[in-house]
């Protein structure tokens, strides 16, 4: 039992190493920035990235650049939260601010802010995700029972809200194919006669009533108990098209694409525990190609093939990183997902049977090699530029 005159131990925590306390920090639900005394940025967590994106990537980046200290016409047009921060005991209460988002339309988050008194003073600001048109300036006591939807996309996609999932037909008929296509292009506003076109190409005259029916039946299998004239709290009708309320959605795509970039960082910058930590996350997040369901979907093709990429860019970091540390049976684990995702590579098909021939898996090699020569020649109509007795040793000694 933790004393109570005191804090727990790291024991009691579970946190027994630094790369403990830093996967807190990292996976941790709400957006944490941290900045110095002065209010220049010194650290974010991965949600924090997730939500503030290209707005991170100046240099010399201070909290009044991220949160529009100072600026006209802002709540925090008088003050800067830093120096709010460091002038009192305990947290600020959250405020709202808007933010210049992905495509030039605006967004918001809610940040509050608390100092931390070490050796050289910090601050440790918590930033969530805003809905558009709310103009508080501060939160109301339950704000986690606001809208909030999560969208999986990876293998066969699902919808979920707080309540749990948002199963039905919906989703494989028009209004569903409608919000897939928003996602795929989440970072733009979708215009109406791109839909039209879309999924409506011979409709005539009747196409944009056929457009506004089905993302009218969207929101209503989005929010089933939305009131009559209520405006729509994950799609929105903007600049004569639509998009997604980021702010309210969270959709494992995003998540993925910010682990694999931040792991890859973290890697480069000779980080490997990190770097292990983050790639993993992003790796159990794709659990399939992009809208697996919509295979033949033209409009699909460019962002899986994307993503499809950046998972062999997270599983080739998870190899080197395992190899590296000598857990070769761990490297022999990632190099068949990755020889899986990307069938037709031969540089990675080699790199597997060679660890496999090391590891005294002999049959297993024999049995791999016959399915790769007969993948390579169905697709090719030839033999693959190898042989089993060319690869051993590819990857050096064990």
């Amino acid at each position: 039992m933790n004393d109570a005159s005191g804090p727990p131990r790291t024991a009691d925590l579970g946190l027994r190493t630094p790369v403990a306390y830093r996967a807190v920090f990292e996976f941790f639900p709400a957006g944490i920035v941290i900045v110095d005394s002065r209010g220049a940025v010194q650290g974010t967590n991965l949600r924090a990235k997730l939500m503030l994106g290209p707005l991170l990537e100046r240099e010399r980046l201070r909290c009044c650049d991220l949160f529009g200290c100072r600026r006209a016409g802002t709540p925090l047009a008088d003050h800067c939260l830093t120096a709010l921060s460091l002038a009192r005991e305990g947290p600020l209460p959250e405020v709202r601010v808007d933010l210049p988002a992905r495509g030039g339309t605006l967004s918001s988050v809610w940040v509050t802010a608390a100092p931390y008194g070490g050796a050289e003073p910090a601050v440790v600001m918590q930033v969530r995700a805003g809905v558009a048109g709310d103009r508080r300036r501060r939160t109301e006591p339950h704000w986690m029972a606001g809208p909030q939807l999560r969208i999986f996309t990876f293998g066969r996609s699902r919808v979920e809200s707080g309540e749990g999932p948002l199963a039905g037909e919906w989703l494989g008929h028009r209004p569903g194919h409608v919000l897939k296509y928003l996602v795929t292009f989440r970072e733009r506003i979708v215009p109406t006669e791109e839909l039209l076109e879309t999924f409506w190409p011979n409709s005539g005259p009747r196409g944009v009533t056929s457009v506004r029916q089905a993302v009218h039946t969207l929101r209503d299998c989005l929010e089933p108990d939305r009131r009559k004239r209520v405006g729509s709290a994950f799609v929105s009708a903007r600049s004569g098209g639509y998009e997604l309320e980021r702010g309210s959605i969270w959709i494992d795509a995003d998540d993925f694409e910010t682990c694999v970039r931040e792991g890859l960082r973290a890697q480069a910058q000779g980080e490997p525990e990190a770097a292990e930590a983050t790639l993993a996350r992003a790796t159990g997040l794709y659990r399939g190609d992009f809208l697996g369901e919509e295979s033949y979907a033209e409009w699909a093709f460019a962002e899986r093939d994307r993503l499809r990429g950046l998972a062999g860019q997270a599983l080739r970091g998870l190899v080197e990183i395992k190899i590296a540390d000598g857990d070769l049976e761990g490297a022999l684990e990632q190099l068949h997902r990755l020889a899986e995702l990307e069938p037709l590579d031969m540089d990675v098909q080699r790199d597997l049977l060679a660890m496999l021939v090391q590891r005294g898996r002999h049959a297993e090699a024999a049995r791999r090699h016959e399915l790769v020569r007969r993948r390579y020649r169905k697709t090719f109509g030839q033999d693959p530029p190898f042989d089993l007795s060319e690869v051993a040793g590819r990857l050096g000694p064990t």
